[in-house]
């Protein structure tokens, strides 16, 4: 059990938190990491009172909503707006730490928002990470190839698993989100935002698993795995079709 100092347990105390998550899925084991990271967080005194969700919208349009109704939302337990923001996408398994060791950051009144550390699930498994160069370009990014673990600020990050201050959405116009062949709507949110001052860092110590795309089998498939089993099917005995000796 990770123990955390008397400053973050009392940053801890100040915030109220929400749990957004735009395309929701019943994923068991993300629902089980879920329920944990809840009750771990309130046994650290961390409160993380509500949860929005959408189904079956477009994400641009699902966070937009999302992000509207966790602004302005009053937490009925308290007669308070919620302090931060936690995105979470149902594709992901994690520690129930997660948003413990999210939170801890908050104590530097610089952090707006912080995400975890997690990879690509399709194409080359790089960081959802990025960096800008001098490119003219505001929505051109490039993945970190080495990420150190540490608490480090970026340009841009995926929204997988970000927790993040609410005043972000009174400091930054709508809409917040948009979808478009430049970029996706996190990244493009990231742009947008860091133009108000907004910034984004990365815990290079806090890894979570993406859960990625199922494969698709394919006759090669079924040829690799007996060229890599032949010791399993060498004795194996000759049939005719419909069950004949040959």
């Amino acid at each position: 059990m990770i123990e955390f100092t008397p400053d973050v347990k009392a940053q801890f105390e100040k915030m109220e938190i929400c749990i957004l998550s735009p395309i929701f899925i019943p994923e068991p084991k993300w629902i089980q990491d879920t329920v944990n990271m809840v009750a771990y967080s309130w046994m650290q005194g961390l409160k993380i009172y509500q949860m929005g969700i959408t189904e079956r919208m477009v994400v641009d349009w699902a966070r937009n909503d999302l992000a509207r109704n966790g602004r302005t939302h009053v937490n009925e337990y308290t007669g308070k707006q919620f302090t931060h923001l936690l995105w979470l996408d149902a594709d992901h398994v994690f520690n129930p730490s997660l948003a413990c060791c999210l939170a801890r950051h908050m104590v530097n009144d610089y952090v707006d928002a912080v995400s975890a550390l997690y990879y690509q699930r399709t194409g080359p498994t790089l960081p959802v990470a990025y960096v800008k160069d001098f490119n003219e370009d505001p929505f051109k990014h490039f993945p970190l190839i080495e990420v150190p673990p540490m608490l480090c600020e970026v340009d841009a990050v995926g929204f997988g698993a970000i927790l993040m201050k609410r005043d972000i959405f009174d400091r930054v116009p709508e809409p917040w989100f948009t979808l478009d062949f430049r970029a996706g709507e996190d990244i493009a949110f990231c742009v947008e935002a860091k133009k108000h001052g907004v910034r984004f860092f990365l815990d290079g110590s806090l890894k979570m698993g993406h859960v990625g795309a199922a494969p698709i089998i394919t006759e090669d498939d079924h040829k690799r795995h007996l060229q890599e089993n032949q010791h399993l099917y060498a004795d194996k005995i000759k049939v005719a079709l419909g069950g004949k000796n040959p």
